[in-house]
């Protein structure tokens, strides 16, 4: 399922910050209930009804709980079914007024203005992103669990800003620094390998078949 697929790369690329609550953050239970409803529809984000019955859900969790982050993230992958890109960068802000500085939702929001034709607005996001990133891997070490993902993620802005040069050096030094793991099937060099010598075009359709382009 090609819905299921982008939210798929999109999480990959967000794994350090989306998902997570402020440590004194407490869910409301109703909207927790609710949220948890929409598990079984996951599979069927190709098929409207079944977004919508799981958009109506979510949107009845968010009226409860307006901090629920998880709610709003799960909205994501139902917009992005029925094609509602501008509910889906609508949601996108509100992710973002609960996590100002993840750069994933940025990366996220980029790629939602780069889908309607909105290259202003993408270059900006990808921009912010690109910058955030810089600023955490300027303290990090390379072996903080999070630098492959935030090195590969600054990587794919450099694509989508079009630094093809400087995106292509950064990702062959981080494939070539990585270990051969066969227990992994090398699953994080195939994926910054998909990544390499692509243009912002060749991204897009990386971004939406990635079985294709990993084969």
């Amino acid at each position: 399922m090609t819905t299921l697929k982008f939210i798929t790369f999109l999480l990959f690329i967000g794994l350090c910050s989306c998902g997570q609550q402020p440590a004194k953050y407490k869910a409301n239970p109703e909207a927790v209930r609710l949220n948890n409803q929409i598990i079984p529809l996951i599979r069927f984000t190709d098929n409207p009804d079944s977004c919508r019955k799981a958009l109506l859900l979510l949107d009845s969790a968010t009226a409860i709980d307006s901090n629920n982050f998880l709610a709003y993230d799960n909205k994501l992958m139902f917009l992005y079914g029925l094609k509602q890109y501008d509910k889906a960068i609508l949601t996108v802000n509100e992710l973002l007024r609960l996590r100002p500085n993840a750069h994933d939702l940025f990366m996220m929001k980029g790629n939602l203005y780069e889908i309607i034709g909105d290259t202003i607005s993408s270059k900006s996001n990808f921009q912010k992103a690109l910058t955030i990133c810089n600023s955490v891997l300027d303290t990090m070490s390379t072996t903080n669990r999070d630098y492959v993902m935030l090195t590969t993620n600054k990587a794919i802005n450099l694509i989508m800003l079009g630094d093809l040069i400087q995106a292509n050096k950064i990702l062959k030094n981080l494939y070539d620094t990585q270990p051969d793991d066969s227990a992994f099937d090398n699953v994080e060099k195939k994926y910054i390998l998909s990544l390499m010598n692509k243009n912002k075009t060749q991204l897009m359709e990386t971004i939406s078949n990635p079985d294709k382009n990993s084969r």
